[in-house]
């Protein structure tokens, strides 16, 4: 009795922890799969904070649109990276506020939900600043990156330029903006 008691929490335990594995494996995802390829046409709007959450898994905020592609009235969530990403791209918690303008340069979900990811933001009127530095990598070898004024993020300098692609850091390289050890160097010397 006592053995098939043991067994059958034993058997209890190994099936929880399983169960609560496999849901963390498949709760992350692409956020290229749910708004598109990165180097695709973005969209721009303009609205009012209206709740921030900074935590992780993801950091979001409620917008309510004033303007730009997506029409004014709509509510909409602001998808962005991990807490901890978002501050070495060099965002506060303290940067958003509720009832902060906010206008921000991204890609609406793919799946017809109100939800967007940033590839630059800017608060009130400061700075339009860079929110995906492999991005900026494509601009920068397109030769676009300048003219589009996007303040780029606190990590861009120094950072591998492998995740943009192949192509985007031999261009890199070809253009002198890569040094010794295969890291970019921005802004340019």
């Amino acid at each position: 009795m006592k053995r098939t008691v043991l067994l059958k929490t034993f058997f209890t335990v190994c099936m929880t922890t399983a169960m609560l594995f496999t849901s963390v494996l498949f709760a992350h995802h692409s956020s290229q799969a749910q708004f598109g390829e990165f180097g695709s046409n973005t969209k721009i709007f303009e609205g009012k904070i209206a709740k921030v959450s900074w935590g992780n898994p993801h950091i979001t905020m409620d917008i309510v649109i004033s303007g730009g592609d997506i029409p004014a009235g709509e509510k909409w969530r602001l998808l962005s990276h991990p807490t901890g990403v978002q501050e070495a791209y060099g965002f506060a918690k303290t940067d958003f506020a509720v009832g902060d303008t906010i206008k921000v340069i991204g890609w609406a979900g793919l799946r017809d939900q109100p939800v967007f990811w940033p590839r630059a933001i800017q608060v009130n009127d400061g700075p339009m600043r860079s929110n995906l530095r492999f991005t900026d990598m494509i601009d920068i070898a397109n030769g676009t990156f300048e003219s589009l004024n996007i303040v780029p993020p606190a990590n861009l300098n120094g950072a591998s330029p492998l995740r943009a692609g192949e192509e985007v850091a031999a261009k890199l390289a070809e253009m002198g903006l890569v040094d010794d050890d295969g890291n970019v160097i921005w802004p340019p010397r």
